[in-house]
């Protein structure tokens, strides 16, 4: 291997690496922005969005009373519904608080 190749090899093994530190940034600070969505914020979003975004928070972590779980339909049908009602009456409050306001009236 000559010192040509050799320098065309580091650089190219710096790009890949820079672009991959730079992406996994993002992606962090995608996923810490989620956590602080205000209801005014979800409100705003893209319709087509509004789903994948309340089904994310909905099921994030989440421990139901009992062991109890859901399906992906029950929760479409019924959930993502009355999360966009509370962030409309509620737009300056976080879009967790549904999901604790959710794990407070659920049954044992």
């Amino acid at each position: 291997m000559n010192i040509s190749s050799l320098r065309k090899a580091i650089v190219f093994i710096g790009a890949v690496a820079a672009l991959s530190l730079a992406n996994a940034q993002s992606v962090l600070a995608a996923n810490e922005s989620a956590k602080d969505m205000t209801c005014q914020e979800f409100i705003d979003l893209n319709p087509k969005a509004m789903t994948p975004v309340a089904w994310w928070m909905l099921h994030e972590e989440t421990v139901y009373k009992g062991g109890d779980t859901v399906t992906l339909n029950e929760t479409d049908l019924t959930q993502i519904p009355k999360v966009i009602e509370y962030c409309k009456k509620n737009p300056q409050k976080n879009l967790y608080s549904f999901k604790d306001n959710l794990a407070n009236v659920l049954p044992n």
